[in-house]
């Protein structure tokens, strides 16, 4: 069947501090600011840092096939997926501010977000184990229609 749903989001807040950060190290360096100056290794080192950090959490991909759930993050480093026997139950919810963003352990379980404060919780089976996941989106609506639906064509 191919993919069911996909939907990339751009993580602002991610682009804005690292962004920042990187741009400030960088006139820090160039104009040798304060009176300890920063070196050029550890500047190397601290720039490349964020930079990278950037590059790995700029966005974030969900996407679903018939029984799999894929999350990439960033340049595609980073690659989450989940292999769904049985969908159990899904749950639109909003995640409070300080769940943070990005790859989270929360007091309700793994969050995986990059924006927003909208996500959906899926309670499903793997090899006979009740597992749950919370999927941060801007569009919780169609995601959970496309795994209840993606659900039903396979029962």
């Amino acid at each position: 069947m191919g993919v069911v749903y996909r939907k990339s989001q751009t993580g602002w807040v991610v682009i804005t501090i690292f962004g920042s950060v990187s741009i400030f190290l960088f006139l820090a360096f160039v104009n040798q600011w304060g009176s300890k100056p920063l070196p050029l290794t550890p500047f190397l080192v601290l720039e490349l840092f964020f930079v990278g950090l950037g590059f790995l959490f700029y966005k974030l991909t969900v996407e679903l096939g018939e029984s799999t759930l894929r999350l990439t993050y960033g340049i595609g480093l980073i690659r989450i997926t989940f292999e769904m026997d049985q969908l159990l139950e899904t749950e639109i919810i909003s995640t409070p501010w300080y769940y943070g963003l990005g790859i989270r352990i929360t007091p309700k379980g793994m969050l995986y977000n990059i924006q927003g404060s909208k996500a959906i919780k899926i309670d499903y089976m793997r090899k006979d184990k009740k597992k749950s996941v919370m999927v941060g989106t801007p569009e919780p609506g169609r995601l959970k229609k496309a795994l209840e639906d993606s659900s039903r064509e396979q029962g």
